[in-house]
């Protein structure tokens, strides 16, 4: 095979490729033997007919498509390899020549992977925060805990702060309903500050069997754009009053939350110990995102139209998701900002997907330089431990795939590559 190499705009390299004319040859022999199983000639039993005559019988057409697919694609698995290509596309394919079992010349248009000049990481600035976990932490632990272990008991007395209510709600905004505003037998802890300003001080001083309008607004900065700032009216249905009696802080309610704990001051060392384990593994996890982050923005890469595509379709996949899951659509998000879909893509999506593909392939080419690898053990152990936490067959089965085995090892290979960055910068 000779080719020859020629760089064109944005990542494209075009190769002009000919194919030995033996290899031609061989690949137009395998053709007509393949071809010849469903030949039918006088004579000869079907699928034995020898390829001298196959070759007068077979279909012309194709033969020659047959031919000369295998001949490129076994030309393409060569280039890739003399040229150590990274594709990111299937080639453009262009034949130029083609004389049957003699002659074969195509053009190749390939998209590659581009070239990362990754910045110093020994110059990074990125400073890992320091943990530290306060008293109030603590007792916010233990306070949850007591929650946990209280007893109620129904009471026929107005509601006041620290009881549970039993409710059904209906949230109207002009008089229609709003997405996320109704419920039925909500249980509500009073204090607990989960619902927005005045809802909860409203309930107090009502009475198991009151039925009463609320009459509210939204914070300004509420999460929901439809909702902020508005005024609405809820309805509420209360239907039980329960005394919350919160278990003594002892001795005696720290070794009821664990066999192994004895005392009060056991218990808030290993909420201590807990809370410590998780906010470093928090810490670590940032540090690394933002160490990625930084190596990103000083590094020269360049992001590929079709890497920015292929993440603009996923974001827009999961954002759609997340505002199903909120009770939204799209159209109604949209309508809310005052853009249009294409404003859209252009203001939120387009940088988020430029800046994804960036981080991308400043990771790969990383896991590139250090390389960075992961064993068959390796991948098997961590597919094991990731399915023994799921009793769904569904789901476990799901894990058990080849695809889901892939993108666990490339999962434990970013985790490794982000903790070597994170060592050499730290030391």
């Amino acid at each position: 095979m000779k080719h020859t190499r020629k760089d064109l705009e944005k990542g494209k390299i075009e190769y002009r490729i000919e194919v030995a004319s033996e290899d031609v040859a061989e690949h137009h022999a395998a053709a007509i033997k393949k071809l010849s199983g469903d030949v039918k000639v006088a004579g000869f039993r079907q699928g034995h007919v020898p390829p001298e005559v196959a070759a007068k019988h077979v279909d012309q057409a194709k033969l020659a498509d047959e031919a000369i697919n295998t001949a490129i694609n076994a030309a393409l698995v060569e280039l890739i390899r003399l040229e150590q290509l990274q594709l990111l596309d299937r080639p453009d394919i262009s034949i130029t020549k083609f004389v049957p079992a003699q002659v074969l010349e195509f053009t190749a248009v390939i998209q590659i992977v581009p070239s990362v000049k990754l910045a110093d990481v020994f110059k990074l600035k990125t400073k890992k925060s320091l943990v530290k976990i306060t008293d109030k932490e603590i007792d916010e632990v233990i306070e949850r805990l007591r929650g946990e272990s209280a007893t109620k008991k129904e009471v026929k007395r107005a509601a006041k702060i620290s009881d549970e209510v039993i409710i059904d709600f209906t949230g109207m905004k002009n008089g229609v309903e709003f997405d996320g505003g109704k419920a039925t037998d909500y249980a509500l802890k009073l204090g607990s500050n989960s619902f927005i300003p005045g809802f909860e001080e409203g309930i107090i001083g009502k009475k198991a069997g009151d039925e009463f309008d609320l009459p509210l607004t939204f914070p300004e900065d509420y999460g929901a754009q439809n909702l902020a700032g508005q005024a609405v009216q809820f309805k509420i249905v209360l239907k039980k009053v329960q005394e919350v009696k919160l278990p003594a802080l002892d001795d005696k309610f720290a070794s009821q939350i664990a066999p192994d704990i004895k005392t009060l001051a056991d218990l808030k060392k290993d909420i201590k110990k807990e809370l410590t384990a998780r906010a470093e593994y928090e810490a670590e996890r940032k540090f690394q995102d933002d160490l990625l982050t930084e190596l990103t923005e000083k590094s020269k890469v360049e992001a590929p139209e079709i890497l920015i595509e292929d993440q603009l379709v996923a974001l827009e996949r999961q954002f759609g998701e997340n505002l199903t899951y909120r009770g939204m659509t799209l159209d109604t998000y949209l309508e809310q900002e005052k853009l249009t879909h294409d404003e859209w893509i252009a203001k939120e999506l387009r940088p988020a997907a430029e800046k994804r593909v960036r981080t991308s392939l400043v990771m790969a080419q990383l896991t590139r330089d250090w390389n960075i690898t992961v064993t068959d053990e390796e991948v098997t152990a961590q597919q094991e431990k990731i399915i023994s936490q799921y009793n769904d067959p569904n789901l476990r089965q799901h894990f058990e795939t080849p695809e889901a085995r892939q993108q666990i090892a490339q999962q434990m290979m970013a985790e490794k590559t982000l903790h070597r960055l994170a060592t050499i910068v730290t030391n």
